[in-house]
């Protein structure tokens, strides 16, 4: 045994210095497909006539997406725990495009409560083929202390919802063998934010789902069901999180982008077929220069870039209570 095991990692070490000296070619080829694409044409894929179902649509990016995607002629259901606001969303709706929407008040969280979504948008609408995980609540009424309950809601609005969405709605997408499934999770997926750790590590997990979620389709060979997940940094749709942006001088980084501007984004992105969508592009670009590093060097240049920030962001939570998102 001791000697198969032996050999099985010397297999392994093998395995990795061949894909590390074949690097550069890999990077070549990559390259040159890139290049490709860009000369290649490709018409837009029509979303006419299907049902998407939005969650977190009651306002913001949510309601930003389910317009888009309600422009493109795409029937919308408008899921949020905040009913009154899931309505004004509809009649937006309505102002702009012929198709059917409707609001549905669901507590993402009850793997129940998504179920009978399903049921009853399929008797309104149809077959979900679009699914939209964009709720979310990011808790800043103490985040540098935050209570058992706080933690507890963030993870799963955050986090296991994605995965009652994914397990109810998905069947339906492989039987007809087509969809999209698009994540909202977060640029501080990539990179770290100060004091938000249960926010952190709630969006890590969703990108790393997601980046799982891909793979199981690609042995399973489902290549038109399509897995986008999306990184953005601040943005302007949220009050309270745009005035502590501009109070802890985070703006400062990099100025809060308008959710209109995402929402855009976000659909080009899923319609073209893409994987992963940072926002602004300069977090892609940092986030792969970065991970060329030693972590501890990682560590000194994310400080010497915002630990100012960090700091008045640690001060301002601790002299002043910001309510709950």
């Amino acid at each position: 045994m001791e000697i198969q095991n032996q050999l099985i990692k010397l297999l392994a070490t093998l395995l990795v210095i061949v894909f590390a000296l074949s690097t550069p070619v890999l990077l070549l080829a990559v390259m040159l497909s890139k290049i490709g694409e860009f000369f290649k044409y490709k018409s837009p894929k029509s979303i006419i006539g299907e049902v998407a179902v939005v969650t977190g649509a009651a306002h913001g990016l949510g309601r930003a997406i389910a317009l888009e995607l309600a422009e493109l002629g795409c029937h919308i259901a408008v899921v949020d725990i905040d009913i009154k606001g899931a309505e004004e969303t509809v009649e937006k709706i309505h102002q702009i495009s012929r198709v059917k929407a409707k609001a549905y008040k669901v507590n993402v969280t009850s793997f129940t409560e998504i179920a009978d979504l399903n049921a009853k948008v399929t008797r309104d609408f149809g077959m979900v083929t679009i699914l939209i995980n964009n709720a979310g609540v990011l808790l800043l009424r103490n985040p540098l202390d935050p209570a058992p309950e706080d933690v507890q809601r963030m993870i799963d609005v955050n986090l296991t919802s994605h995965f009652w969405t994914k397990i109810v709605f998905l069947p339906t997408m492989k039987r007809l063998r087509k969809g999209n499934i698009v994540t909202i999770s977060s640029a501080s997926s990539l990179l770290p934010f100060a004091y938000h750790t249960t926010y952190t590590a709630t969006k890590f997990g969703a990108t790393g789902h997601m980046k799982a979620l891909q793979l199981e389709l690609a042995v399973e060979k489902q290549h038109d069901i399509h897995v986008t997940t999306v990184m953005p940094m601040f943005l302007d749709t949220n009050d309270e999180v745009s005035e502590l942006a501009y109070i802890s001088k985070v703006n400062r980084l990099y100025p809060l982008i308008r959710g209109e501007t995402v929402a855009r984004r976000i659909v080009k992105g899923m319609l073209a077929g893409e994987r992963e969508i940072k926002i602004p592009f300069i977090v892609d670009i940092l986030h792969r220069i970065l991970n060329l590093l030693p972590l501890s060097w990682q560590e000194r240049l994310i400080l010497i870039s915002a630990s100012n920030k960090f700091l008045s962001y640690k001060e301002i939570s601790l002299n002043a209570k910001i309510p709950k998102q």
